[in-house]
Parts: C-alpha cells; sequence; structure tokens
C-alpha cells in the first residue's frame, strides 16, 4: 500500500479524460475472456490502411517517456478494435514492443488465424520503423478459451506446439512469442511450466522471447480454479516476461465496479514480484471501461469515448480515490446506467507503478481504444 501511496501523491494534480470518436466494439477473444471470467471465477476487421509517412515522434504533445530511454518495456496490444491501425501509425513512438494478437493454436499445435485477417499492414509498418513485434497466441476455439486446447499442447503436443511456434516466430521475422492461455484447466499447472521452459529455451536458441500472460491473483485467490495453473514462479525462471493482466477486476456479468482498481493492481504486483523476479513482470493498463446496464448486462466503453459521453448526458465523474479510477451514471430509454473508466490521473498513478515496483514495464490494451492524452498519462507515470 506504501507504493500506491507515494504514487499517487506525486499524480494528485492530475485529472481529465481522453478525446471522442464513434463507438469502438469489443474483439470476439475479448468477449470470449469475458465469458471465461464469468463461468470460470467465482470480429471487427483492421482499419484499412493509410499512408504513415512522418518521423517517429510523439503525437498529441504527449512527453516522450525516460522508460523507453532507460530500457523499460512499454508493450501495447495490436488487436481486432476499430481504429486499430490509424492508433499504431499515430502513437507507436510511445512503445518499444508491440504483441500482435491476430492468432490461435490448435489442439494439435498448429498455428492459425483467429478469424481475422493477417494485419499485414501493421506489420509491415512496424519493421519499418525497427519496433519488435511479438505473435500473440491463444487457446481459443470455436467454443472461446479452450481447456482441451492448452491440455494438449502443454502435454501430449508440447514438441510439436513449441517447434511450430518458434518456426511461426522466425518465419515472420517476430522477437518472440507471447502466450496468452486462459481456462487452462487446473490440472495441468506443472504442465504450463514445462511448457513454457521447453518453449523459452528453444526462443533462446534462436535469439527470441517468451512473453508469458497470466491472470492478475494475489495470495488470497491463488488456489481459484481460473488461477491454479499458473505457478508464477516456474513461470517466472523460464519466461523472459510475465504480463500480469491487471484489468477485467470487473466485467458486465458482474456487479458494477473499478476495471483496474488500484488496491486490486498492487495486491496483484504484490504476489507476482514476491513469486517471480519484478524485473521480468509487466503490470497492464487498460484502454478502456465498462457502462452497466445492471449486473449481467453492460458493454466496453473505450477511453477515446468517455468524454462524448459525458458532454451527451451533461454529467461529471466522480474520482474514487479508494480504487484509483471514474465512475459515473446516466440515464438514457428509462434506464439507468453505471460507468467505471480511467482518466489522466488514475492511469498516471498505475503507470508509475512500474517505478515504485521496480518492474520490467507495463503493457497496454489496446491500440484503437485510446488518444492522445492516454499516452500522456503513460507517459507521465513512466516518468515518476
Amino acid at each position: 500500500m506504501k507504493k500506491l501511496l507515494i504514487a499517487a501523491c506525486i499524480a494528485a494534480a492530475l485529472a481529465g479524460c481522453g478525446g471522442s470518436d464513434p463507438a469502438g466494439q469489443q474483439s470476439p477473444k475479448a468477449m470470449a475472456r469475458m465469458g471465461n471470467l464469468a463461468a470460470g471465477r467465482v470480429a471487427p476487421l483492421p482499419d484499412t490502411p493509410a499512408d504513415a509517412g512522418g518521423e517517429r515522434v510523439v503525437q498529441g504533445g504527449a512527453p516522450g517517456s525516460k522508460a523507453l530511454a532507460n530500457g523499460k518495456m512499454v508493450l501495447a496490444y495490436y488487436s481486432g478494435y476499430s481504429n486499430n491501425y490509424n492508433s499504431l501509425t499515430k502513437y507507436y513512438a510511445n512503445v518499444n514492443a508491440v504483441a500482435i494478437d491476430f492468432w490461435n493454436i490448435t489442439s494439435a499445435g498448429a498455428i492459425v488465424g483467429n478469424g481475422d485477417p493477417t494485419p499485414s499492414n501493421a506489420i509491415t509498418f512496424l519493421k519499418s520503423k525497427g519496433i519488435p513485434i511479438y505473435g500473440c497466441i491463444s487457446n481459443v476455439s470455436n467454443d472461446g478459451w479452450d481447456p482441451l486446447i492448452s491440455h494438449a499442447v502443454t502435454g501430449a503436443k508440447r514438441a510439436t506446439a513449441v517447434a511450430n511456434l518458434v518456426a511461426f516466430a522466425k518465419a515472420n521475422g517476430f522477437a518472440g512469442i507471447n502466450v496468452d492461455f486462459e481456462a487452462v484447466d487446473q490440472a495441468d499447472r506443472a504442465n504450463l511450466s514445462a511448457f513454457s521452459a521447453a518453449l523459452s529455451t528453444a526462443l533462446h536458441a534462436q535469439g527470441l522471447k517468451l512473453i508469458m500472460t497470466v491472470p492478475a491473483f494475489s495470495a488470497t485467490d491463488e488456489n481459484d480454479p481460473y488461477n491454479l495453473p499458473f505457478d508464477l514462479a516456474a513461470l517466472g525462471q523460464s519466461a523472459d516476461y510475465i504480463q500480469v493482466m491487471t484489468y477485467d477486476e470487473a466485467i458486465p456479468a458482474w456487479a458494477p465496479g473499478a476495471v483496474a482498481g488500484s488496491d486490486w493492481m498492487e495486491n496483484a504486483l504484490d504476489y507476482a514480484t514476491s513469486k517471480a523476479p519484478a524485473a521480468k513482470v509487466l503490470n497492464g493498463i487498460p484502454a478502456y471501461g465498462y457502462d452497466w446496464v445492471k449486473e449481467g448486462e453492460g458493454s466496453q466503453l473505450f477511453w477515446r469515448n468517455v468524454p462524448a459521453l459525458l458532454t451527451k448526458y451533461g454529467v461529471t465523474p466522480k474520482y474514487d480515490n479508494n480504487v484509483n479510477a471514474i465512475t459515473f451514471n446516466y440515464t438514457t430509454g428509462g434506464k439507468k446506467h453505471t460507468v467505471w473508466n480511467e482518466n489522466a490521473k488514475s492511469v498516471t498513478m498505475k503507470t508509475g507503478l512500474v517505478s515504485a515496483y521496480g518492474l520490467a514495464g507495463t503493457s497496454i490494451y489496446a491500440f484503437g481504444m485510446e488518444d492522445a492524452s492516454f499516452w500522456s498519462a503513460v507517459n507521465a507515470g513512466l516518468n515518476q
């Protein structure tokens, strides 16, 4: 908690939200994650390519990040959200790694597309700017996050999966692989750790790196069936980075609440850094929140769409200092909505935890949800 207080005091003068644009939409993977969280815990196309051009400069007047110069990782996810390519070409100078989230793995260990066209435009653009790309691979099938797939590829098909992942990264000129396995069967805890070790060894032999994505949890819920498969001590020994998904603390399936509350985030980071080296851990920062009608009914709300909503309904958000997030209500169609989201103060505080904990860096979810003011807040926190 001391870390939170230090970072919060530094960020106390900051406030505000991002810009406006047409409403965004959730990717199939995001919806699958929410469905999986709701059950297991107690796709739009990329934008048309534009001529990127120009120099690598931070857009929108955002201050440059000392974290980048000091070797901290600022990883952003590129998934199937509207405006993703436009966002990438505007704000790429704020990051030094991108995980492209367009592929799945089958139970046979084959790497396949997730249904959206491969974002060749984004890959070409990132390579032209010299920004390392990680291929993000998920255990998603037509049924959503699939424990049968993770069981197969971490067990009987481990050698095949490892060989295919390494070949996939090399063939595409990627810096490495980001494994995002969710809804893993708790019985596969040892298998997942062994899979990470084998994949890391094979990638390192080719000069490539491994990012392992894990849920956010602490000592109080480490034995939850959703979290138990992730042995952070073992994963921290083999992987180059542990990307902790410190977002989706609350989702529409549950009661309204902070999506990335600072207390919850710090508890997860306390636990993660007690198991794995802090110098390998990335916290996760959402560029979104949720808009609830009631428990079980709601939708994702991008950062860039918050100001227009506030203006439309003439409401002022409340900043909750207990969780460092904003919340507000509005009524439309006879229904009262409850919104929880981030603002500049909350994002600055949460990216400031990189320095407070001595983390490897931070991860941003995701390109297309944000605007320049979001990156200003990210950099303000990283510059602490």
